[in-house]
């Protein structure tokens, strides 16, 4: 079963590990065992019908090549991965150890135990029903508790916030899921003007998609059907369709002159509702806190007035921004603090004036909330000054030097 699995990836463009969860929840959605004869029959036949349909999608249009759409823009924001599942792993289990019983019966958790056989007998509540059936091997999702208890942390929500069916309700979490967002300004399959679109893409591709913000570049991505301005990396196809238009041939087919378009008043225009001066951040800060999370993101711009380029623990560097058309009264130091990932190229000095996107975090102290600070996410350079500094890597002391 593995082979045909296997094979199926490479034809339709997906990963093994893609494959592999596929296959495995139809064989839940028909509750038959992963290693039944129905269970490749089931396979072949999904398999079968998506590739009719790829195929009747490229006989279909002159303009498409293949699955998805054409998108060309520039992101304004990417952010580093995050594991999506981890939080609402951690929120399974915890619910569990909290009360067993109710986060069994509101379908945060399914339970399992091994019979004589060797098997395992799994309970699950779904739609408010029990449900129990016998798995000859358990999800990698599965978590072995101390106790002794065997849980498996599902997806409880069934339907999203927009009111559309999650289908992947009452089905195991998987222990990992590796996802990068970010803010796309651009044209995507037959859009005439330019639109921000919130990015997502998961696993390899997404670890690996690392284009640089505000650099003009053309893809292919999943556009939303659903959801208006959402769009999705999908497989490898994304990140291998990449191209970055500056290192294009000006004469060739893939080109575009976008010389005319101002991107930051572009950006602006269409993340009007998140730009803020520096000297409003923290207000700004206060306003996000009531959106939901995918527009809790802030534009704003300053002059870089210091620059640590030694890595802290998380791999982050430090940029400090002014606003110095701002009135300065000293009572603060007049600075906002941006942490900037590793991804981010920092290709700039001091004094240069920098457009900067990213979300806000603000720590209460001891005597009340400090400044805003930004997580960066993405960088403009308006004007670039100084000398360009390289990252500093701590060494240990040299006592032998003489």
């Amino acid at each position: 079963m593995q082979n045909e699995i296997i094979k199926a990836a490479e034809k339709l463009g997906i990963s093994e590990t893609d494959a592999q969860s596929k296959f495995e929840s139809i064989c839940e959605e028909n509750k038959v065992s992963t290693d039944s004869p129905l269970a490749k029959g089931l396979w072949r036949s999904y398999a079968s019908q998506q590739l009719r349909m790829m195929a009747k999608d490229t006989a279909g249009t002159t303009e498409k090549k293949g699955f998805g759409d054409d998108a060309f823009g520039f992101f304004i924001s990417l952010e580093e991965p995050r594991d999506m599942m981890a939080y609402n792993r951690k929120r399974a289990i915890d619910e569990w150890n909290r009360d067993p019983f109710t986060a069994h019966e509101t379908g945060l958790v399914a339970t399992a135990e091994k019979n004589t056989e060797g098997k395992y007998v799994v309970s699950r509540y779904y739609d408010g029903e029990e449900q129990s059936r016998v798995l000859s091997k358990l999800s990698d999702g599965a978590e072995y508790l101390e106790d002794g208890s065997i849980v498996i942390p599902l997806d409880s929500q069934q339907r999203y916030q927009n009111g559309g069916e999650n289908k992947n309700y009452g089905k195991p979490l998987a222990k990992e899921l590796m996802r990068r967002s970010g803010l796309f300004v651009g044209k995507v399959g037959d859009d005439t003007d330019y639109k921000l679109y919130h990015f997502s893409y998961k696993n390899k591709g997404g670890l690996e998609f690392v284009p640089k913000s505000f650099d003009w570049v053309s893809m292919t991505v999943i556009k939303d059907s659903n959801r208006d301005g959402y769009i999705y990396g999908y497989s490898l196809k994304t990140l291998g369709s990449l191209l970055v238009n500056s290192e294009q041939d000006p004469e060739g087919e893939v080109f575009r002159d976008v010389s005319s378009v101002n991107m930051v008043e572009l950006a602006s225009t269409l993340a009007a509702d998140n730009v803020a001066s520096l000297t409003l951040l923290d207000a700004k800060h206060l306003e996000l806190r009531d959106r939901v999370s995918v527009d809790r993101f802030v534009v704003t711009m300053g002059t870089v007035c210091n620059m640590n380029m030694t890595p802290t623990s998380n791999g982050n560097r430090i940029i400090n921004l002014t606003d110095l058309n701002a009135d300065f009264d000293y009572d603060t130091d007049g600075m906002t603090t941006c942490w900037v990932p590793a991804h981010i190229e920092l290709d700039f000095g001091i004094g240069s004036e920098v457009v900067v996107v990213g979300r806000t975090s603000q720590r209460e102290g001891e005597d009340g909330y400090e400044p805003a600070t930004i997580n960066l996410s993405g960088i403009y350079v308006t004007e670039r000054k100084g000398q360009v500094e390289g990252n500093v890597e701590a060494q240990a002391e040299d006592l032998d030097w003489f």
